[in-house]
């Protein structure tokens, strides 16, 4: 019986930080479906780039990019509100790594050539949850503009 409480305990420890991955993947694409959904068009450039940012990121494979892209949906469809994404990326991400993926959102709501105000305005909700400051975003924003699609 020792052993097996043993077992369930070291066991729990070694999953975790493979969840803990999972979890900000998921909260990072998550964010990026919603920007590529906010303003209602499903744009096949805004989709590629987050293929591509994700898999960047998160070092995945095509396969896992597209399974994460989908549970990324499902997640969306049944959230009620950002928090439990934003605040994931808030635990686990450092300002700068904030700001860069601030970038991203920018990026894919670029993709398409037009941004939004629908997706302004998401981008700006984000960056207030999680906790870049105005300057940052404008930085994320210029960032963004500059890196290759």
């Amino acid at each position: 019986m020792f052993n097996k409480l043993k077992k369930l305990l070291t066991g729990a420890k070694s999953n975790e930080p493979a969840q803990k991955d999972h979890d900000i993947s998921l909260a990072v694409t998550a964010m990026m479906v919603e920007i590529m959904l906010i303003d209602g068009k499903l744009d096949d450039k805004e989709h590629q780039t987050i293929v591509n940012t994700v898999q960047k990121r998160f070092s995945l494979t095509s396969a896992e990019v597209d399974t994460l892209i989908e549970e990324a949906k499902v997640a969306h469809d049944k959230s009620t509100d950002l928090h439990q994404f934003t605040s994931q990326i808030l635990k686990h991400y450092s300002t700068q790594e904030r700001i860069d993926f601030l970038a991203e959102l920018w990026q894919v709501a670029l993709a398409d050539g037009e941004i939004d105000p629908y997706e302004e305005q998401l981008i700006r909700r984000v960056a207030n949850l999680v906790g870049v400051y105005h300057n940052e975003y404008i930085q994320a924003k210029i960032q963004a503009r500059d890196m290759p699609i």
